[in-house]
């Protein structure tokens, strides 16, 4: 697949990278039908914000699940989601502060 890839300060290329694969069983893969750079993109972009590797832009999207791990129980393929900036290493702290995993 195609998409952004900014290699350091003030460098943006438009790379090839590979399809993205269900590794864990709580993984999803989603079909990005929007998304949107980031005050933190910006900040990697004029260097402000060291980055160790080449990263891929975009990290605020929606789209539509295109497969789910066998773990993943509240999501099923053709289903609409919206992912926010801050995800917190997987695992979510629902209004009565348990912690759920995802």
């Amino acid at each position: 697949m195609k998409a952004a890839v900014i290699h350091g300060p003030g460098k943006i290329t438009y790379d090839s990278v590979d399809d993205p694969t269900i590794k864990d069983a709580r993984d999803i893969i989603l079909k990005v039908t929007a998304t949107a750079i980031c005050g933190s993109d910006l900040h990697i972009y004029s260097g402000g914000i060291p980055q160790p590797r080449p990263m891929v832009l975009g990290h605020e999207f929606m789209g539509i699940v295109e497969e789910t791990g066998n773990s993943v129980t509240n999501l099923k393929k053709g289903d609409r989601v919206v992912v926010p900036f801050p995800i917190p290493h997987g695992l979510y702290r629902g209004g009565l502060g348990r912690g759920e995993r995802w």
